[in-house]
């Protein structure tokens, strides 16, 4: 007689079911990430000719053995149903650690407001685009990204939003008015081969069409800002940065770049809107529009 397990929550006992090498590469994506959906957690675990369908029930086990916990993203009317999303829970950091493996250092749990919800799992979409975009790519690679979610290792001294790791203020020099700048993510894609000390670094803001228009242009005064004062350095030997820009439409993006014409920043900022930033298009093809309205790659195409 097959088992029935509630869909909501966690079964009162103990699925029987093995672990396998599989599974742990499961945690681990899912500790990297903090939150994934089935879909994005397939196309990065089980690329190959797995159903979505085998991906889910697997995901079931791990949910009502305590390996994974869930949640449901919030979904507005006429939007259809929502795929479910998953975070490393109590035994499955467990494990993580007796492999020797490091657990994300930010807070876990379902528990967890809608709308950053939403936000994680637009930033695990898009490092998901990047990385399976560079996996095999013959000279870059992503070196490291790093979440505005993810905190500092020691956090005793640290204060409210100033415990994160991409958090900063600057002040500009002459009105003396404080600027936050605080990323949704650190990227830095690093040269392979002969091109290995070479570099860049990137700043990635996810615009959800939520923000006035003027709190966009004060992030993008205080990424002039800290680009001048050579804060961005503590990451690496940079020259400069990128931001990249992911807003929710077509419309939205020219909005925010007619906005921003002759804003002290402009020049550091590239646009696209969601749905054109996709696994094939992400790194190689000119979907980024810079402040002079050309379209930019992020990396140049292999030929």
């Amino acid at each position: 007689m097959k088992e029935y397990l509630p869909k909501h929550e966690r079964a009162v006992k103990p699925v029987s079911f093995v672990l396998t090498d599989r599974d742990l590469e499961i945690f681990r994506v899912v500790n990297r990430y903090r939150y994934l959906r089935t879909g994005q957690i397939k196309r990065l675990v089980f690329p190959g000719n797995t159903t979505e369908q085998s991906t889910r029930r697997r995901l079931k086990y791990l949910f009502h053995n305590g390996y994974l916990g869930r949640v449901m993203p919030f979904v507005r009317i006429g939007e259809g149903s929502s795929e479910t999303a998953y975070y490393l829970d109590k035994s499955g950091r467990e494990l993580l650690k007796q492999a020797g493996e490091e657990v994300g250092a930010y807070a876990f749990g379902g528990q967890v407001k809608h709308h950053f919800l939403d936000h994680a799992l637009d930033i695990s979409e898009f490092r998901v685009n990047l990385e399976l975009a560079l996996v095999d790519h013959p000279v870059a690679e992503v070196h490291r990204f790093t979440a505005d979610f993810e905190v500092k290792a020691h956090t005793a001294d640290a204060i409210g939003k100033r415990r994160y790791k991409l958090y900063d203020e600057v002040t500009h020099p002459a009105t003396r008015e404080p600027y936050v700048v605080y990323p949704d993510a650190l990227i830095i894609l690093k040269g392979k081969g002969k091109f290995e000390d070479y570099q860049r670094l990137y700043f990635l803001e996810i615009d959800r069409g939520t923000e006035g228009l003027n709190v966009i242009k004060d992030k993008i005064t205080g990424y002039s800002l800290y680009l001048k004062q050579n804060v961005f350095v503590k990451f690496g030997k940079f020259k400069g940065f990128t931001v990249l820009l992911q807003t929710n439409s077509a419309k939205r993006a020219e909005n925010i770049r007619h906005f921003l014409t002759g804003v002290d920043g402009s020049e550091l900022v590239w646009i696209s809107d969601a749905g054109q930033v996709k696994q094939e298009t992400i790194a190689t093809s000119p979907i980024w529009q810079d402040h002079e309205l050309k379209m930019r790659a992020v990396l140049k195409a292999q030929g």
